[in-house]
């Protein structure tokens, strides 16, 4: 019973912080795309780590494997890619 608690906690709390990463960063890309201080160099690697963080998010709320997240996950960040793209 202790142990699950403990386990609920840590979960609660990677969670928390999975999400407030994916804030930070998806902010950040949000405003570099509007104020173009972002190179595409830096837009892909934002995009790519705002879209593990989710994938992380969703692994931890689910933790049963999902078949077809790594294509996903590609096919999102491409997405983000060619969105902050079109932005500018």
């Amino acid at each position: 019973m202790v142990e699950e608690i403990k386990e609920a906690r840590q979960r609660e709390e990677l969670l928390a912080n999975i999400q407030r990463l994916s804030r930070i960063v998806l902010d950040r890309l949000e405003e570099g795309s509007k104020e173009g201080t972002l190179d595409q160099a830096q837009i892909r690697l934002l995009g790519s780590i705002a879209v593990k963080s989710l994938g992380l998010w969703q692994e931890a709320l689910n933790p049963r494997p999902r078949r077809g997240l790594r294509r996903e996950a590609r096919e999102t960040e491409e997405r983000l890619s060619r969105q902050a793209t079109e932005q500018r």
